[in-house]
């Protein structure tokens, strides 16, 4: 793997599976990404949420009481941060009708598990990317009016 060094990313995981949080930390320790918060819920991720907003969230999809499309709905609803912010869905529903569904509910990316680093890392780099464009789109915006 090369090209982006993605150590600065501050991310945000939601996955009540303690197997797959262990997972997701040894790629990401892999990678070099250390600032991330491994939460069990989507409770414990909207009071978080409230202290910080991390670059990247990465949800599972099926999770109890409220899942990673609920979740997802629920924050875009938010408008603002929460509506821009990169979501990652982990899931093992793969079929069209799904990603579709997961898509049209507001996440960016949908990544079938079991996640391998590579595909975790070539995600994060194309959501860095699309981030950097958008984020010079903005600056560059014709709309923008500078009143001293």
């Amino acid at each position: 793997m090369s090209g982006y060094d993605l150590s600065a990313l501050n991310v945000m995981v939601i996955d009540d599976n303690v197997h797959m949080l262990r997972i997701v930390k040894t790629i990401f320790h892999a990678m070099a990404i250390t600032r991330v918060r491994y939460l069990s819920n989507a409770k414990d991720a909207y009071a978080e949420l409230r202290r910080a907003q991390p670059d990247i969230i990465i949800t599972d999809w099926e999770m109890k009481p409220v899942n990673g499309l609920e979740f997802t709905r629920q924050l875009r609803s938010k408008g603002g941060y929460y509506s821009r912010v990169p979501i990652i869905l982990l899931t093992g529903h793969t079929e069209y009708e799904r990603v579709m569904e997961a898509i049209q509910s507001g996440v960016s990316d949908v990544l079938a598990k079991p996640v391998s680093i590579e595909i975790l890392y070539r995600r994060l780099c194309r959501i860095v990317d699309i981030s950097a464009v958008s984020a010079s789109d903005d600056d560059n915006d014709d709309e923008y009016v500078d009143i001293g």
